[in-house]
């Protein structure tokens, strides 16, 4: 049945859009640029960058320390050690290593509590210490020193005023080279620590010959430590460098195909990149 009510209109599709959309139809590009090329410059490098020992080296460090335990006791029973690194730092171009940490140990004694005719009684208890240590050492590193290159300074080119007959104050040309060299870090290989326990305030126990009741005691140790330095450097493959060495790629010639020079070395603090128009002859 046909209803007198209901009345159909016909709108366009840029009218139904316009009054009906509202926000859906905010799609739109915002800004569009075309970039242009950067140049790029040949830097000679490695086939791969990994850790490379620079040396490797046992060092002494001797120890002298007085512990005090919570209790007395008369014997000590056992003592575990370890040793622990807080710190280890190269110095360039000094050669030195500044070694910081610590000795770990738990000694487990025997607590006098009573003693009586022909015994002695007690229980064993455990202290935990940390002994410290530091020092340094002079390491050798032969043919495997580290790569570390220093900023050159900053330069600065300034120009003449002819008005004022002098430094123009206006203008200046800088320059500002930043290198940023990889680590020198240390791995433990290896510890050993020998020691002496000397008790030398003691208190005997009556009635028992030779024994005798101490809280404090003198710890003399004598620690070795296996450590290398390594770095991080890019490395060629023996087949790939001169003479099959293991260090970093050298061309026999310093040109490129196109006959201009490798930027492969900061020779210059002021002109970076570095490029060379004479042609190879």
């Amino acid at each position: 049945m046909y209803n007198k009510d209901y009345n159909a209109t016909v709108v366009s599709s840029d009218a139904y859009a316009s009054t009906n959309c509202g926000h859906e139809c905010d799609a739109a590009v915002i800004s569009a640029d075309t970039l242009p090329g950067a140049e790029i410059y040949n830097w000679k490098g490695g086939d791969v960058k990994i850790p490379k020992v620079l040396t490797e080296f046992i060092v002494q460090i001797d120890s002298e320390s007085v512990i005090r335990l919570n209790e007395p006791t008369y014997e000590i029973k056992r003592i575990e050690k370890q040793v622990f690194l807080t710190q280890c730092r190269y110095i360039p171009p000094t050669d030195k290593v500044f070694i910081e940490g610590y000795i770990r140990k738990n000694i487990e004694y025997a607590a006098k509590t009573c003693s009586k005719g022909s015994g002695i009684g007690g229980s064993i208890k455990d202290t935990t210490v940390h002994i410290p240590f530091k020092v340094y050492a002079k390491v050798d590193f032969k043919c495997n020193k580290p790569h570390i290159l220093p900023n050159p300074p900053s330069l600065v080119a300034r120009y003449f005023d002819e008005k004022i007959m002098g430094k123009n104050f206006r203008e200046a040309d800088r320059s500002n080279v930043e290198i940023f060299n990889e680590p020198v870090y240390c791995e433990l290989e290896w510890s050993a620590v020998f020691d002496a326990d000397i008790d030398k305030k003691g208190t005997p126990i009556d009635g028992f010959k030779n024994e005798e009741v101490f809280q404090e005691f003198t710890d003399k140790s004598v620690v070795y430590l296996c450590m290398k330095l390594l770095q991080k450097q890019q490395m060629c493959w023996p087949e790939h460098g001169p003479h099959g060495s293991h260090g970093p790629c050298k061309d026999d010639t310093p040109y490129k195909e196109d006959g201009k020079k490798e930027f492969d070395s900061i020779e210059s603090p002021w002109n970076l990149p570095i490029t060379d128009y004479t042609q190879k002859k």
